[in-house]
């Protein structure tokens, strides 16, 4: 059995090593000189270690009388089959669980703070995300007691409906409250990210540009079907406009100038964060009119099916076009078809680039090329929507207006 004289003059060694007691009960001498009191013991078949506290040469640690309290305590507790050390991580897990608070809490304060540098789209999307896929299972857990098996639960019901896509999406949305919780010292672990790989993500599609034939069909097929008239005017608007799908989805009346035909789209809703103009060619002036008819008063442009309040669901024009036959093709198409055809025919990169609203990849040179080319793009613009009327018509277009160079 140890004495407080023994204990004191233990002294460090390069190697930790053990000052048994009895019962199990053990001091450990660490390699820094720090004596720590721990219990080892059997329970299910299985070997575990519960640490009691830590000794003090100049006091104010946990004396011999009171680790041997303490040892009693436990070895009562594994005699009635009860683990002492799952006990006390439980109870650790609980104090910081009142501290730390749920999932959702935690999660909500992370998108206030974000939230302000990231464009209305993508915050729109990731509280979607939240409400329907990651609350109901995570919401009301403390955030300490979250762990793989929770994450990976959150995804189960998009992967049920064969979205691996959104599954992932959520893992890795899961993953950013977690290293928000850890930078604020409210959890120390990602387990997340430690389900990295579990989910199969089939590789991105990369989407080759339509012929002219293709937009021939594709258009008419839009045109034919029997959708909402609002998809499928929004979908002739992306081919017309080639903007990103969100940035059409979620665009207000109040974006639209119809006197100067220019759709201006504010910073936050970019993905370069830039405030964005878009010229309209008569022919999509046409289709924001047809579709202010239908948008039944609402401040979207095109509002969701079931609410005015809400903007069309992210998923609606990729679902138009896969009930139209074409699984191979997305909105996004539209942005590789335009650029490819003008850049074909001799526009100006610079203006097709910034039409696209491109980011300068070159740093010097997006230093000084401060240039909106718009006059260039009211001219472009107006000719792609000229030729693919020409496509349409089955005319045999051999270039798309006049050359412009920036």
């Amino acid at each position: 059995m140890l004495t407080d004289t023994a204990i004191r003059k233990a002294g460090k060694r390069r190697r930790r090593y053990k000052l048994s007691d009895q019962g199990g009960l053990y001091l450990a001498v660490l390699p820094t000189g720090k004596k720590v009191w721990r219990y080892e013991y059997r329970l299910h078949g299985r070997r575990e270690t519960l640490t009691l506290g830590s000794y003090s040469d100049t006091g104010g640690g946990m004396s011999l009388a009171e680790a041997r309290l303490r040892h009693a305590e436990a070895r009562h507790l594994v005699e009635g089959q009860k683990s002492p050390a799952q006990i006390k991580r439980q109870e650790r897990q609980a104090a910081a669980a009142r501290v730390a608070g749920t999932f959702q809490s935690i999660a909500e304060k992370w998108l206030d703070e974000i939230k302000p540098n990231r464009s209305a789209s993508w915050t729109a999307q990731t509280l979607r995300l939240l409400e329907r896929e990651i609350y109901p299972v995570l919401g009301q857990l403390p955030i300490v007691q979250v762990d793989k098996t929770h994450v990976l639960a959150a995804t189960r019901k998009a992967i049920g409906r064969g979205s691996n896509y959104t599954a992932e999406r959520v893992r890795q949305l899961i993953a950013l409250v977690f290293d928000y919780a850890i930078l604020h010292s409210l959890d120390e672990r990602n387990p997340a990210r430690a389900a990295r790989g579990a989910i199969v993500v089939p590789p991105t599609k990369q989407y080759s540009a339509l012929t002219g034939k293709e937009i021939k069909r594709l258009l008419t097929a839009i045109r034919e079907s029997g959708g909402r008239p609002g998809t499928r005017i929004a979908l002739e608007l992306l081919a017309l406009t080639f903007v990103r799908k969100n940035e059409l989805l979620h665009a207000t009346w109040d974006e639209i100038d119809f006197d100067s035909a220019e759709w201006r789209i504010p910073g936050e809703r970019m993905k370069m964060r830039d405030p964005h103009v878009v010229p309209l060619a008569a022919q999509a002036v046409k289709l924001f009119k047809r579709q202010k008819a239908l948008a039944s008063g609402s401040r979207f442009v095109f509002p969701s099916v079931s609410s005015l309040v809400r903007p069309l669901s992210d998923t609606a024009l990729n679902n138009a076009i896969k009930r139209l036959g074409w699984d191979s093709f997305s909105p996004h198409g539209f942005r590789r078809t335009a650029s490819t055809m003008l850049n074909e025919r001799g526009w100006s990169p610079d203006v097709i680039e910034r039409q696209l609203a491109h980011r300068e990849r070159n740093r010097i040179r997006a230093t000084y090329n401060k240039a909106t080319y718009l006059p260039e793009r009211k001219q472009m613009m107006q000719a792609w929507a000229d030729h693919v009327d020409a496509l349409m018509s089955g005319a045999n277009v051999v270039n798309i207006g006049q050359r412009a160079r920036a």
